[in-house]
């Protein structure tokens, strides 16, 4: 969210801990013991100023667009920082069907403008969004232009210690420092 707006966080980060173990060990068959299937990619995201996880089991072939869930790239695919992404499990609207926005710097925008908005991230300085409201309005604001490619991507969310899993690969997070002028 903006940085004039505040979150009840234990309450929030207790939410996204029960209902992502819940969805993770659903979408991965993790066992009644606690076992996980294993050797899969899984990648860090933003969802409203938290880190999140998921797999990453790339793009549906021959799918353009399913559901309302929405993840945004910022500059490319985890070309600039993770993506960010608008549903978690336990929420309307959620499916790990992902309809991809593309975020790019508009026309006469620097990163610097975005920097100095009151959208970028307050929390990590790793990422300039961690909140979907945050791309919306720097779209609005017109710092930044969001375009659907009509691409759909299949990545259930998980829990840390799934994504954390002995077997899994986790993809890289060596984004680009200092930012580039645009994206």
């Amino acid at each position: 969210m903006t940085k004039t707006a505040t979150r009840d966080g234990p309450t929030r980060r207790r939410f996204l801990r029960t209902t992502g173990l819940l969805a993770g060990g659903l979408a991965l068959g993790v066992g009644a013991t606690g076992t996980v299937a294993a050797g899969v990619s899984v990648a860090n995201g933003w969802y409203e100023e938290e880190e999140i996880y998921y797999v990453a089991h790339g793009v549906e072939e021959g799918v353009t667009e399913r559901g309302e869930n929405d993840i945004y790239l910022i500059g490319g695919d985890r070309t600039l920082q993770a993506q960010v992404v608008e549903f978690v499990p336990g929420e309307s609207g959620y499916s790990p069907h992902w309809n991809v926005n593309l975020v790019n710097t508009a026309a006469g925008t620097t990163v610097a403008d975005i920097v100095a908005s009151p959208y970028v991230s307050d929390h990590y300085p790793e990422a300039l969004f961690d909140d979907v409201e945050d791309v919306r309005a720097a779209a609005d604001a017109g710092l930044v232009t969001v375009s659907k490619p009509g691409v759909v991507v299949l990545c259930p969310i998980v829990p840390e210690r799934v994504a954390d899993a002995p077997g899994n690969t986790e993809l890289p997070e060596a984004f680009p420092r200092p930012w580039p002028t645009t994206f």
